[in-house]
């Protein structure tokens, strides 16, 4: 995913992005409390 944000491979889909960012930000959310705890 990284290769295609920053070269410009392919077409990025707005979807997918979204989709990584519903299912992924949640958890980064609790571990990063977790260690601020």
């Amino acid at each position: 995913m990284r290769n295609r944000v920053i070269h410009g491979y392919d077409k990025i889909d707005n979807e997918i992005v979204w989709g990584i960012i519903v299912k992924y930000l949640p958890v980064l959310k609790i571990e990063i409390n977790n260690l601020l705890k």
